[in-house]
């Protein structure tokens, strides 16, 4: 069973974003009321982190709600910064099939040659259907 065509989710959309609001070559990253451990940003997974002002990308090692420390970047007032929520940015996250027949979404292996199976058209492989349960699938 196989087919259908795939719907793929991909980590291209940030979680945080702001400015640094510290001194010049500051070890981490400073924002006052970013909330960062109430949104999820944390060292337990290596989140991808981007300095857009000086192109630079690394990943959270510790944080706190207004401080995110990383493994790479070092940080200039004014800085804006893209947190994500993998450790890679455009990363894949899931995957899901959309089947020929409606465009439902369905599991890969729920999917005959790109159609659920309650939605197979006996005609489609047996030309010799001309209506609705004619003939009977065996």
């Amino acid at each position: 069973m196989s087919g259908g065509s795939p719907e793929v989710h991909r980590d291209d959309d940030y979680i945080a974003t702001g400015t640094h609001q510290g001194g010049t070559n500051d070890a981490s990253l400073n924002d006052p009321g970013a909330d960062f451990k109430s949104c999820g940003i944390n060292g337990n997974v290596g989140q991808a982190i981007y300095n857009d002002t000086q192109s630079t990308s690394g990943n959270v090692t510790a944080s706190t709600e207004d401080t995110v420390t990383d493994d790479t970047n070092v940080w200039t007032d004014g800085d804006t910064y893209y947190i994500y929520a993998t450790s890679e940015y455009n990363s894949v996250i899931s995957t899901q099939w959309i089947d020929r027949s409606r465009g439902w979404k369905a599991d890969k292996k729920e999917l005959d040659r790109g159609w659920r199976s309650e939605d197979v058209d006996l005609d489609r492989d047996e030309p010799h259907v001309w209506s609705p349960g004619f003939p009977e699938k065996s």
